[in-house]
């Protein structure tokens, strides 16, 4: 074939590919098949912006932990504010645990444990005003105990070890 008319088939792959007009699989393996397995350039191109776009995501995900326990614990704003940021950081790190959860991308993980810790954090913020115990320990064995329902649906054994855990604490707070 010309070297024009491959370059017009490899352009309508990558149409259709960013369009998913076809699964990615069939595109990739398409563009491989008329690359002659050398792939595109600029595709690295996108990948190397990708690449730090997710691990710009990974550390303001990761810096969400600490500025939650900063902002609770450390800051003397009205306890509504306080809230609002909570809920602003919760809704960001579960829209990152959807996102890459559609691209089935590991960083799911990451994502997912920071939702449920600020979930965790949440609940038991709101819970402080109740300025019960009794209340706080069952908010937070509720939160594992969902914890372990969502492993155990998705099969997820690592959460199911930390939801054992944090159970099997929960229990030995409240008896001692």
């Amino acid at each position: 074939m010309s070297k024009e008319r491959i370059a017009v088939i490899i352009s309508e792959i990558q149409y259709w590919k960013e369009h998913k007009l076809l699964p990615e699989e069939y595109c990739n393996f398409l563009l491989a098949l008329y690359t002659n397995g050398e792939g595109i350039g600029e595709n690295e191109k996108y990948k190397n912006r990708s690449s730090v776009r997710t691990f710009l995501q990974v550390v303001l995900m990761v810096l969400l932990l600490p500025f939650s326990f900063l902002v609770i614990y450390f800051t003397k704003f009205p306890s509504v504010l306080q809230l609002s940021i909570l809920i602003l950081f919760l809704s960001y790190s579960f829209w990152c645990f959807l996102y890459y959860k559609k691209k089935n991308i590991r960083i799911m993980h990451l994502s997912l444990v920071i939702t449920l810790m600020l979930i965790l954090l949440s609940t038991v913020f709101i819970g402080n005003f109740t300025q019960n115990a009794a209340i706080v320990n069952t908010i937070i064995f509720l939160n594992f105990l969902f914890w372990m329902g969502l492993s155990w649906k998705n099969k997820w054994n690592y959460l199911m070890i930390t939801a054992i855990i944090g159970i099997m604490f929960t229990i030995i707070y409240n008896v001692l």
